[in-house]
């Protein structure tokens, strides 16, 4: 039996995957992650909610600044893997593991912070069980200040590994190295171990026993021998699922608002902006209420908000809840249902574009531009004229009006242009281009795009193995720029499919730009006496593996319909040094 109360018709890992989310993301409200997580109309997500708080995983605050909140049984579900039951020996050596890598980390002259202490919790404490769920651990990850010349040696190597997104951002800027190598370090405890949940303060937030096994002195740099006795805990032991009572929840924890526009009611667009990542905690804002001092609970007024008057207009048209519907079929059953209301949208040619480069992924549907960061979609969702003069030309599928169908449809073809591109695996390291017209287009079903992640991986790891000869590299040093990073040297190759203009029959072909205008290629006589470029070191190996994907691209080009041109490429600048 699952110490883990049960929740009939819903999966534990559905219910785990949602706290998890919640707790990473740090909402204010868990109506508006479960909105966003399971893609459920308020009135669903709220009947789940309560179902979860009659199990005691959360418990109604229903305050201004939060609504629900999750009991020390929701916090030991995502602590939990649910992974297949380990034995005693499993567990000791994953143990053991940990404790082998941490006194090797400590030892790691290029490290900044050093594994102060770590406590073993939870069920593995028991020595007599039959069986263990996961091992858990805490980690105390402390910086170091000595020796003073090491540590500095370690800073500035691990200063030039941080990525130029933490440069950018203020607060992970401003202790930057140590906030990377605690984070590489506590990947590194964990990579590939299966069944171990790290954490770095669970002991205190949850009181729960604990014994320490590893100690480590910062100013020493030595290891201390470990408190042998168990640490009792300092909150009441958790019950069985089948003891656990919940409380008493108030007759409603929704209401629903005030002022929603109806459906095919229109207002201005002019000034309006509805963003397809704040659609959740709008709909979690309008549809939560109000709570009065004397105990009242009163309906949100969104008159007063125009883009809470559009609170789950989404759900209108809700076929993207279909995980199973291919992206190109989504686009294409969207734009039908918005011709029946003969919506801007339906009225424009079916032509878009799809990328990924330099870690961004975005599409481009006309007015509509959707881009993919990292599980969310950020986008848009009124389309509006860039000039608001009627009597001049306005750009295809805008308008001076939105009203909430026309922001179902919006919102449904953004999950459909995001669902494209995470069915092609890239997330942005190689360059990719897809163009699409499925104007008149109709088939009675869509394939998914391909996965492209295996051409990606290809690019990526053998194009920087090509190298030039050392006289061009010395020449290259002498004509770079200052404020250059890299040496004037291409070293680019590229893939692609197209159709024919005549014959719109599909074809592929690769390409590479490798060297620089100042630099002749050295020719090479072959066994026929004609002249040929030979191949830098490392180039054939390139060509050889890339010659299958232009085959790839080519039926992947004629089996999607409406795709007229798939490009992927990637570059891999020679830094100066």
């Amino acid at each position: 039996m699952s110490k883990h109360p049960q929740v009939p018709g819903v999966d534990l890992r559905t219910i785990r995957d949602l706290f998890a989310k919640h707790e990473k993301a740090k909402n204010r409200y868990l109506l508006a992650t479960t909105l966003e997580v399971l893609h459920r109309p308020p009135e669903e997500a709220d009947a789940l909610l309560r179902q979860l708080a009659g199990a005691g995983y959360i418990e109604w605050d229903g305050t201004s600044s939060k609504d629900w909140d999750l009991t020390a049984y929701g916090l030991r579900l995502i602590a939990d893997d649910l992974a297949p039951r380990l034995t005693r020996q499993a567990v000791d050596e994953v143990v053991a593991t940990v404790l082998r890598r941490a006194r090797a980390i400590n030892r790691d002259e290029r490290r900044i912070v050093r594994i102060t202490e770590m406590r073993l919790f939870g069920s593995a404490l028991d020595n007599a069980r039959e069986g263990y769920g996961d091992v858990d651990l805490e980690v105390r990850i402390n910086a170091r200040k000595h020796p003073e010349a090491e540590v500095a040696r370690a800073h500035a190597q691990i200063a030039a590994k941080i990525p130029q997104s933490w440069r950018n951002s203020f607060f992970r800027n401003l202790n930057a190295e140590e906030d990377y190598d605690r984070r590489d370090v506590t990947k590194e405890l964990a990579r590939g171990i299966k069944g171990l949940s790290l954490s770095s303060r669970a002991t205190e937030s949850l009181g729960c026993e604990y014994r320490c096994i590893y100690r480590f002195d910062l100013d020493t740099s030595e290891e201390l021998a470990p408190a042998s006795e168990i640490v009792a805990r300092t909150t009441p032991a958790l019950k069985p699922a089948d003891e656990i009572l919940s409380e008493p929840l108030p007759a409603r924890t929704i209401i629903e608002p005030l002022g929603l526009a109806k459906p095919d009611e229109t207002l201005p667009s002019r000034g309006l902006s509805i963003r397809m990542e704040d659609l959740a905690f709008d709909e979690a804002v309008a549809w939560l209420g109000q709570s009065g001092p004397d105990g009242s609970y009163t309906a949100v007024d969104t008159t007063s908000n125009a883009a809470r008057r559009f609170a789950g207009a989404r759900f209108l048209f809700d076929e993207w809840r279909d995980p199973g519907l291919s992206g190109l079929e989504l686009f294409q059953r969207t734009l039908d249902w918005a011709s029946l209301y003969d919506l801007p949208i339906s009225k424009v040619d079916r032509a878009f574009t799809l990328r990924t480069f330099r870690k961004t992924r975005i599409a481009n549907f006309h007015a509509l531009m959707v881009e993919r960061v990292a599980d969310r979609i950020e986008a848009d969702l009124v389309l509006r004229p860039l000039d608001h003069d009627p009597s001049r030309p306005q750009r295809p599928g805008t308008s001076l009006h939105i009203s909430p169908r026309m922001v179902a449809a919006h919102h449904s073809l953004a999950v459909a242009l995001a669902r494209m591109l995470d069915e092609t695996r890239l997330t942005g390291q190689v360059d990719f281009r897809a163009e699409f017209d499925l104007t008149g287009q109709r088939r009675n079903t869509y394939a998914a795009l391909p996965d492209l992640s295996d051409i990606s991986r290809v690019l990526r790891r053998l194009l920087p193995r090509v190298n030039f000869p050392d006289e061009v590299l010395s020449e290259a040093r002498k004509r770079k720029e200052e404020y250059e990073t890299s040496l004037p040297i291409n070293r680019e190759f590229a893939i692609r499919a197209y159709r024919c203009d005549e014959t719109q029959q599909p074809t592929a072909f690769a390409a590479a730009s490798l060297g620089a205008e100042w630099w002749e290629e050295p020719v090479e006589i072959d066994d026929e006496g004609n002249e040929v470029l030979g191949f830098l070191k490392g180039e054939e190996e390139l060509w050889s593996a890339c010659e299958p994907f232009e085959e790839r691209l080519r039926d992947a080009l004629a089996e999607l319909p409406g795709c007229n041109f798939l490009s992927i490429s990637h570059e891999a600048p020679i830094p100066a040094k």
